[in-house]
């Protein structure tokens, strides 16, 4: 399902909140501004201009009236150097006091009134104080100022003429509406570009090192290179000295320089916000850029400001156009991550639009708004990655509830696959413990019927009661030992419990013929064996005893049966007459070979020693790491 782009209709609004502020500063203030003047006293504007750079006095012949704002580059194309601009007006006698505003004057001035000097900017020859963006504001007050006569402002103005020089309006009136006037100008002009630069030094900051991070954005990367490229550009808009440069001239190229390098740098950023390359785009944008940048690096001084005015238009041009391709392209695919940002170019494609008018002179202004309207791009594209920020932590809670879910279903499937499994293990442990019980019944209980049969048959006259009823007892025996090692076949039983029955009766069995019979049993209570080991163990102790009562002839037999690691030894010692190991192991007693065939089945070791007065047999037993 394709997802909504997170905070496109809040950043809608911010941009439209936006927009409306920047028209209000185009439009609204400068109608404000002069409906709040009080009406000003009629001013007398005339412009002469200068025979050199370094001269300190109007000439006094050729005078010629002009309007205010007044660019001299219509009335003396090319003409770089000094102008005097003389404004005279009679101050009413009534007023002691005047407020004075010079909105502009560019490039670098001297103001006097009455002859008095009041202003004058520091370099006023090359390289010149670039002071064509500062407003300037005096109370003027007597014995400056003449009340009741004519008072006359000097204004010396050096400037180069392919940079609009000339004097702004000039404007005076009661003292807090000019300063207010002064006020809104300053915010507009100076604390307004200011405050871009800084929120486009913070982003910018800010993008480079989540680029660093995340090296796969390259978006973000491409941001943060065009966002400095602009704080760099934009620093025009404040800059008060060409440094390093020792003329404008070199200022201006690499100002222009950089917007050139700021449009490439623009394309290649909203191509990879968009996940695309367009390599041939890319490249022919890169080329255009740096002939633009040598072109401006190799013009002569005179030829730089046709040079300059062509290349800025073609930089101002290519921002519009990303910014106009950008919003078509939200436009029409509803899923392109543009239309986050679609509603802030807008308001950049408008700004930039107006500054390009106001370069070319379309529109009779200085003021430029692109930088200002540079952290509402700035912002909007803040504002889509917290959108991002936010989507990504919604997914991964959203993964993470689907993981909770995959994970209990995961574990409701193994509860259910171990259950099985378990009944599974316990059915074959049943059939397994039934199949040895049915070979115990075959090799036990099974061969010694076999054998009593036979016995009978063969000699049935030979056969005493005695040995007929030794016959039947040890078939009870061995039922009991089956009975009682499979009593509980289901699973493991505790050994513990197995062996007490046999240790009872084997006991009594013993005393009734005079043998003492000692047990030593340690560290078996927690031994839980399968039947058919517990069986075999019993059978093996059972035979054991049973020799010793029938062919040791001793008074003692001990018992012991100890669980040492990981195995369990079983030792049965009597102090009978003993017998010769090696011809037992040659012989044919079935008691003997009995043993060592129940120990290979266990997988034990059957140690036999046998000397006149002790014979010992031991069984280790190794135990499985589950028997426990």
């Amino acid at each position: 399902m394709r997802s909504r782009q997170p905070g496109s209709p809040a950043q809608a609004l911010l941009a439209a909140l936006m927009g409306a502020f920047l028209f209000f500063l185009l439009v609204f203030i400068p109608a404000r501004t002069l409906a709040q003047q009080p009406p000003p006293p009629e001013l007398r504007v005339e412009a002469v201009r200068g025979t050199g750079w370094t001269e300190t006095s109007p000439p006094t012949d050729g005078w010629t009236r002009v309007t205010l704002p007044d660019s001299w580059a219509e009335r003396w194309p090319g003409f770089d150097g000094v102008v005097w601009y003389r404004l005279t007006w009679v101050q009413p006698a009534q007023t002691n006091e005047t407020g004075l505003l010079l909105h502009y004057l560019n490039m670098a001035g001297e103001v006097s009134l009455n002859g008095t000097p009041i202003s004058r900017d520091q370099n006023l020859v090359e390289p010149l104080t670039r002071a064509w963006n500062m407003p300037r504001y005096w109370l003027l007050a007597p014995p400056l100022l003449k009340p009741g006569a004519t008072n006359m402002l000097t204004v010396r103005v050096s400037g180069l003429s392919a940079y609009q020089a000339g004097l702004g309006p000039v404007s005076l009136g009661r003292p807090a509406a000019v300063q207010a006037t002064y006020e809104r100008e300053r915010f507009v002009r100076r604390d307004l570009q200011v405050l871009g630069l800084a929120v486009s030094a913070a982003v910018s900051a800010f993008f480079a090192a989540l680029w660093l991070l995340r090296r796969r954005e390259a978006a973000y990367g491409w941001f943060a290179l065009m966002s400095v490229l602009w704080l760099l550009f934009g620093y025009n808009q404040i800059a008060t000295s060409p440094w390093p440069f020792a003329s404008n001239h070199g200022w201006q190229a690499l100002n222009t320089s950089l917007l050139l390098v700021f449009g490439v740098s623009y394309i290649v950023f909203a191509l990879r916000f968009c996940a695309s390359r367009m390599p041939r785009l890319e490249a022919a944008a890169l080329l255009v850029a740096l002939a633009g940048v040598l072109d401006l690096w190799l013009a002569s001084g005179l030829d730089l400001p046709v040079h300059r005015a062509i290349w800025t238009l073609v930089g101002g041009l290519t921002v519009i156009a990303v910014n106009s391709a950008s919003i078509m392209h939200a436009l029409r695919h509803r899923a392109s991550p543009m239309r986050s940002l679609a509603p802030f170019m807008a308001v950049s494609a408008a700004t930039a639009m107006h500054d390009l008018l106001v370069f070319t002179q379309v529109i009779h202004s200085n003021i430029y708004y692109t930088t200002m309207s540079s952290y509402v791009l700035l912002l909007g594209m803040a504002l889509t990655q917290a959108g991002r920020f936010v989507s990504s932590l919604k997914r991964i809670e959203n993964f993470n509830t689907e993981l909770i879910e995959e994970v209990n279903t995961a574990k409701a499937e193994l509860a259910a696959t171990l259950a099985q499994q378990h009944a599974l293990e316990l059915a074959h442990a049943r059939i397994g413990e039934r199949v040895n019980l049915a070979s115990d019944l075959h090799d036990g209980l099974g061969g010694m019927l076999v054998g009593s049969i036979a016995t009978l048959e063969r000699r049935p006259e030979e056969l005493s009661a005695p040995a007929l009823l030794a016959m039947l007892k040890s078939l009870r025996d061995d039922l009991r030992l089956i009975i009682e090692a499979t009593g509980q076949h289901d699973g493991a039983r505790a050994f513990g419990e197995l062996l007490a029955p046999l240790r009872h009766r084997t006991s009594q069995l013993l005393d009734a013929n005079g043998i003492d019979c000692r047990w030593q049993v340690s560290n078996i209570e927690t031994l839980e064996l399968p039947p058919s080991q517990s069986l075999d163990l019993l059978r093996f102790l059972q035979e054991a005893l049973t020799n010793a009562l029938k062919h040791s002839a001793g008074r003692r037999v001990d018992v012991a049966v100890t669980r040492t690691g990981a195995g369990l030894q079983l030792s049965v010692r009597d102090d009978g007459r003993g017998f010769v190991v090696d011809g037992a192991d040659k012989g044919a007693g079935a008691g003997l070979r009995s043993l060592r065939a129940r120990a290979r089945r266990l997988g034990a070791e059957l140690r036999l020693q046998s000397r006149p007065g002790e014979t010992r047999l031991t069984l280790q037993v190794p135990l499985a790491a589950k028997a426990s």
